[in-house]
C-alpha cells in the first residue's frame, strides 16, 4: 500500500532548498505554467530571494509557490510510474487529529478488507508493506508521527521517504543544500 502525504511545505522558507528546488526540471515546468497566473510577481526571481526578503513574502504567494513546487515533484514521481493508495494534503485538514485519523481509519479500512474509497486507487499492494512518500518540500509534525506510531506496528513494515531522496537522479540535491550552509557555519568558527 502506498500513501503519499504532501507537507506544509515549510522548507521553502530556506534559500538553499529554492535554489536546488530550482534545478529540477519538473519544478521548472511548474513554476513557468504558475507564472501564467502570477502575472504582476516574477516568480523566478521571488524563488531566489534571500532568506530574510523571503520572508517577507505574502502568505498567498508562498502558499502559490509551496504548491508550484509540490506539483512539479509529484509530477515527477508519477513519471517514475508510480501511484498512491492514499493521497492527503496537509493543507486539506484543519489539525494534526484529523490527518492522523484519516491515516488509521484507511489502514484499519484497508486490513479489516473494506472497500476504502481513495482519490487514486491504482494499486492494491499486500497490507503487510506500507510505503509512505514524502512531498515537501520539508517535514512536519505529520511525519515524526508516522514515523513512531505506524512504524511501531509489528505486523505491518513501514518504509517512510522523502520523495527527492527516493529518486536516484536527485542524489545532489540535499548534498547542495548542506553545502549552502557549509560556509556561514565556518566563518562563525
Amino acid at each position: 500500500m502506498r500513501i503519499l502525504y504532501f507537507t506544509d511545505g515549510a522548507g521553502i522558507d530556506l534559500l538553499g532548498i529554492r535554489e536546488s528546488l530550482l534545478r529540477i526540471p519538473e519544478v521548472l515546468t511548474s513554476l513557468r505554467r504558475g507564472q501564467e497566473q502570477a502575472r504582476y510577481v516574477d516568480l523566478m526571481q521571488v524563488m531566489s530571494l534571500p532568506d530574510e526578503d523571503f520572508r517577507l513574502v505574502s502568505s498567498v504567494l508562498r502558499n502559490y509557490l509551496i504548491n508550484l513546487v509540490q506539483r512539479g515533484l509529484h509530477q515527477r514521481w508519477i513519471n517514475r510510474d508510480h501511484r498512491a493508495d492514499l493521497i492527503l494534503r496537509r493543507i486539506n485538514y484543519r489539525s494534526f487529529a484529523e490527518i492522523k485519523q484519516e491515516v488509521l481509519n484507511f489502514i484499519r479500512g484497508k486490513t479489516e478488507g473494506k472497500s476504502v474509497a481513495t482519490r487514486d486507487l491504482h494499486l492494491l499492494h499486500f497490507l503487510s508493506r506500507v510505503e509512505i512518500t514524502i512531498i515537501g518540500p520539508g517535514y512536519d509534525e505529520i511525519e515524526i508521527w508516522l514515523r513512531r506510531e505506524i512504524s511501531t506496528k509489528g505486523d505491518i513494515k513501514v518504509l517512510i521517504k522523502d520523495v527527492i531522496a527516493s529518486d536516484p537522479q536527485l542524489d545532489w540535491f540535499w548534498p547542495h543544500v548542506r553545502e549552502t550552509f557549509v560556509p556561514e557555519e565556518s566563518s562563525l568558527i
